[in-house]
């Protein structure tokens, strides 16, 4: 007998998203509509069980609109049998009387609140004691949490939920609050299977040629970095055994991509290839490098492509230092020779790498003015 869950976390729903600027409005949205294609997924695959491991919220206090949208999909989850557990995580803890958990109901879900694993809960599911481990973190609480999550005596499948890192890992700077753990000690819980939140990649732990813990990471991303496609998980979870599947989930995809514009020197070229690559469903980050001859306006070209993305970010890295077009001004008996020839000073007596660089972009700056202003 196996149970099929639907692992998620880190929807961090109601999260400000600034780093989105001008998009951070849509892009809350885009992470409801996230929350709401997890819910049909739970209901199209027809899962036992959605688990959330922390971090469903992006904060502790949330707006009402945000949480009448779960309780409609917990709600939708309820009538077709399928029942919800969650977690807090660091974000949307239970520390304070007005958190969102402790405000609000959430009907057809269990919130494991404790600070340590008191007793499991138990779900009987399709005849099968189904047994779920977790805790909410206080930090004058849960010193021994970790270990409370010991698989106790009874038949059935036994399931930790735990929002916590990875020790080693480099994603991290660890905080007591992150819970580290290895995966040895996860093993040790003898549990068959560990539903983990917080880091925002996907990934799997096993011991042994068995998988103990998965991370689905994030279904959304939350910022650049957080970069292509994102999923959760199908699990399929029998006594000592478990299988999982990755189902790509988000709204829309971010990305940082590099784009070498020395490889398109020709009018339009550059732009081409720009809207070559862009989506209506991606935000992007581009990184325009390599040497080229004309200073790129990057403010005009964005704006004639963003209609063609969700959100197009450039970021000039280009270089005019070594461009023959600048060698050649720089013979000129003019205003703009005579900068490029004190720039070439300034750079031959700069005392470090910063001080080189600095000078670089101030001749890519001033050239681009002399270029639109028609200087010389």
């Amino acid at each position: 007998m196996t149970i099929r869950l639907l692992h998620t976390a880190d929807l961090h729903l109601a999260s400000h998203l600034k780093s989105f600027g001008e998009l951070a409005r849509e892009r809350r949205h885009d992470f409801l509509k996230t929350f709401d294609r997890i819910v049909n997924l739970a209901i199209k695959r027809e899962v036992d069980c959605l688990v959330v491991a922390g971090d469903l919220f992006d904060a502790t206090e949330v707006d009402a609109e945000t949480v009448g949208r779960v309780q409609d999909g917990f709600g939708r989850l309820e009538g077709r049998g399928i029942r919800v557990v969650v977690i807090p995580g660091t974000h949307d803890n239970v520390v304070s009387a007005e958190s969102v958990f402790n405000r609000y109901s959430f009907s057809g879900a269990v919130i494991l609140k404790e600070p340590v694993v008191g007793e499991p809960f138990r779900l009987d599911i399709r005849g099968t004691a189904v047994w779920f481990y977790g805790f909410a973190f206080r930090t004058d609480r849960s010193s021994e949490a970790l270990q409370s999550m010991l698989r106790r005596e009874g038949d059935g499948i036994h399931v930790g939920l735990l929002h916590g890192s990875l020790k080693g890992s480099p994603e991290w700077d660890m905080r007591m609050k992150d819970i580290p753990f290895s995966t040895a000690e996860l093993s040790a819980l003898g549990l068959d299977y560990i539903a983990l939140g917080h880091y925002h990649s996907a990934a799997c732990l096993e011991e042994g040629g068995r998988i103990v813990a998965c991370y689905p990471g994030s279904p959304e991303g939350k910022k650049f970095g957080e970069n292509g496609p994102r999923h959760v998980l199908i699990a399929e979870v029998g006594q000592g055994s478990a299988s999982v599947e990755k189902v790509q989930i988000q709204t829309r995809i971010v990305d940082e991509l590099i784009v070498d514009a020395s490889l398109f020197p020709e009018a339009g070229a550059l732009e081409g290839e720009l809207a070559r690559i862009a989506s209506p469903d991606l935000i992007a980050r581009v990184r325009l490098t390599g040497t080229v001859e004309e200073p790129l306006d990057t403010a005009n070209l964005a704006g004639r492509l963003q209609g063609k993305y969700a959100w197009l970010e450039l970021v000039d890295e280009t270089d005019l230092y070594n461009s023959d077009h600048v060698k050649r001004m720089e013979r000129e008996d003019s205003i703009r020779g005579l900068f490029i020839r004190k720039v070439h000073e300034r750079i031959a007596r700069a005392g470090s790498d910063g001080e080189q660089a600095l000078c670089r972009e101030a001749l890519k700056l001033v050239m681009g003015r002399f270029a639109r202003g028609g200087g010389a």
